[in-house]
Formats: structure tokens, C-alpha cells, sequence
């Protein structure tokens, strides 16, 4: 196929692009991303909340049910509990097009910060992909209640219960730790052009955020939910205040901040007067 395309003159996208390519990349997906309209972004966030969700369920059903690893072995029940799961979850998001709110606070950010779209399209892309998240992410957790596929397994409202119960800072903590990596595992995924480039820029941060016990939003709103139809003594209240808000700011800070950040003061314009 390459040989192909270099004897009909056409060009052959590289494996992995250059840095300053791939954040060019970046803002390029950003602003497509921004323009779609509100009810496309709700949509496509339904589908990523719900590709999430899914990722979450396997972790919990895999990781969450190791309890002999996890007593004698702690390190490798984490990173069980993080290869098999989330991983999953963004591949499907990211090769079909899903809007995740977590990878558009840095996608859709530096595209606004390059001037590629304004101020309404990025909060209009937020808003829109954050609400259809949780309406996914809210749909599978009630399938997954229903499917019986948990059985009596305590995994899921020990570990809803355990993130209800952080105080405020560190939860704005691990979720902007966690964010940092999943938005690095975007930003990679972005700048390969194979399936398994792909999967790899995405397998490693993922795995890693979920070993290492920090909190992702949309993930989030998975897990709690379930662990609440299950039985764990966590109200709404709770769930939003001690949890959601504190780690959907945290996000925001590690993908638009953290991650994109430093990116976009090396090849991009943040910062830089005109």
C-alpha cells in the first residue's frame, strides 16, 4: 500500500507525529470538536459516558473481585484492577468519535487558546459532553444493576463509598492528577495513525490512573451510581458534593492546565504576546 501511494504521488500519514505536529493536531481536533452542534456533542457524549462506563464495569467485575490478591499481593490487584477495564473504554471512544468532557477540557481548550474557536463553543462543548456523559454513564449503571452479573461481590460499594467519603482537596487532587494522564493518553492516541499506536498511547496512562487510585469524572459517575443501587449508604448529596465537584474542577485544572499547558507554550501561542 505505501509503495502504492508513493508511485500514484500521494502521501503515507507517519506511525507518530512530531511534536509540534501532533499539538497542531490537537488544536485541529479541538476545533472540529467545538463545532459541532449541541445536540451532535450530547449525542456522541451519551455514547462516551456510556464506552466509560463499560470500561468501568469490567474493571470492577476483574480487578474489583480479586480479594485474596488483593490481601496478599495490593500492587497487583491495582494494576489488574487497571489493565482490564477503562483502557477499553477510551479506544472505543476515541476510534469512533465520541465527545468525552475529560479529553475536551485540553483538545477543545488549546483550540480556543490558538484562536481556532471562542469562548461559547468551548463552554457549549463542556457542558454538552459533560451532561451526555452522565446520562450514558447513569444508563449503564443502571443496566449493569439489572444484569445481575455482579452477583454478591462487595467491590463496587466499598469502592463507591470510599470516594465519597475524601475530603474536598483531595479529591481536587487525584482528579487532577488523573486527568493529566488521561488527557496525555488523548493527546498521544491523537498523533498515531494505527490502531495500535492508538491502543498503546492509551493503554499505559489509563492503566496507570486506575492503578494508582485518582478520580475521573465520568468514571465516576459510573461507579457511585452503581455502588448507590447496590446498597452503599451514600446519598446524592454526597455523591456530588464529595465527589463530583471536587474532581470535575481537578479535571479541568489537569486536562486544560497540566496537560495541554506546557504543550502550548512550546508550540503554540499560550502565553506569548502579540
Amino acid at each position: 500500500m505505501e509503495k502504492a501511494l508513493k508511485m500514484s504521488g500521494g502521501s503515507v500519514a507517519p506511525a507518530l507525529k512530531a511534536p509540534a505536529a501532533m499539538y497542531e493536531g490537537a488544536v485541529a481536533a479541538g476545533a472540529a470538536k467545538a463545532s459541532g452542534s449541541w445536540s451532535k456533542i450530547f449525542k456522541l457524549g451519551i455514547v462516551s459516558g456510556a464506552h466509560i462506563g463499560f470500561g468501568s464495569y469490567l474493571a470492577i467485575t476483574v480487578g474489583g473481585a480479586c480479594p485474596g490478591i488483593a490481601a496478599s499481593n495490593p500492587g497487583l490487584q491495582k494494576i489488574i484492577l487497571g489493565a482490564f477495564g477503562l483502557p477499553f473504554g477510551l479506544i472505543m471512544t476515541l476510534v469512533t468519535g465520541g465527545e468525552l468532557f475529560t479529553g475536551n477540557t485540553a483538545l477543545v481548550t488549546a483550540a480556543y487558546k490558538e484562536g481556532k474557536t471562542d469562548g461559547k463553543s468551548l463552554i457549549k462543548s463542556w457542558v454538552a459532553s459533560y451532561a451526555g456523559n452522565f446520562v450514558g454513564s447513569l444508563l449503564l449503571a443502571y443496566l449493569a444493576f439489572k444484569s445481575g452479573t455482579l452477583g454478591n461481590a462487595p467491590a463496587s460499594v466499598a469502592i463507591a463509598t470510599a470516594k465519597s467519603t475524601l475530603p474536598f482537596d483531595v479529591a481536587f487532587v487525584r482528579g487532577i492528577l488523573c486527568n493529566w494522564l488521561v488527557c496525555m493518553a488523548v493527546y498521544m492516541a491523537s498523533g498515531c495513525s494505527t490502531m495500535i499506536g492508538k491502543m498503546t498511547a492509551v493503554w499505559f496512562p489509563i492503566s496507570a490512573f486506575v492503578a494508582l487510585g485518582l478520580d475521573h469524572s465520568v468514571a465516576n459517575m459510573f461507579i457511585i451510581p452503581l455502588g448507590i443501587m447496590r446498597g452503599a449508604e451514600i446519598t446524592i448529596g454526597q455523591f456530588i458534593t464529595k465527589n463530583l465537584i471536587p474532581v470535575t474542577l481537578g479535571n479541568i485544572v489537569g486536562g486544560a492546565l497540566m496537560c495541554m499547558g506546557p504543550f502550548g507554550s512550546a508550540f503554540g501561542n499560550w502565553g506569548k504576546k502579540d
